[in-house]
C-alpha cells in the first residue's frame, strides 16, 4: 500500500461517514469532553479508546514508546496541560 492508498482510504471513508450519517462530523466536533487521559503504549494494533471501552471523545490519548512520562518531554506536558486546563479532564484515584 503507498501513501496516495492511504489518502483514498480516509476520503472513502470520510463520505461513507457522511453518506450513513449526515451529520457525523458536526456532532463529532461537539463530543470531545473526555473523563480521562490515557497515556499509553504507540501500539498501532487497536484504538485507545476501544480497549478500555469507551466511545470516540470519552478518553484523551497520548501514546509514545513505553507510556513515558518524563520531565523533559514537551509534547508529553503539553498533552497533560490540554487535558487538564482546556478539556478538564479531572484527577482519578486507582484504588
Amino acid at each position: 500500500m503507498e501513501l496516495r492508498d492511504l489518502f483514498e482510504n480516509n476520503r472513502q471513508w470520510a463520505e461513507t461517514a457522511r453518506r450513513e450519517q449526515p451529520d457525523f462530523f458536526v456532532k463529532l466536533c461537539g463530543q470531545q469532553s473526555p473523563t480521562y487521559l490515557w497515556i499509553g503504549c504507540s501500539d498501532s494494533r487497536v484504538p485507545a479508546n476501544a480497549i478500555v471501552g469507551l466511545d470516540p471523545g470519552e478518553l484523551f490519548v497520548h501514546r509514545n514508546v513505553g507510556n513515558i512520562v518524563a520531565p523533559g518531554d514537551l509534547n508529553c506536558l503539553s498533552a497533560i496541560q490540554y487535558a487538564v486546563d482546556v478539556l478538564n479532564v479531572g484527577h482519578s484515584d486507582l484504588a
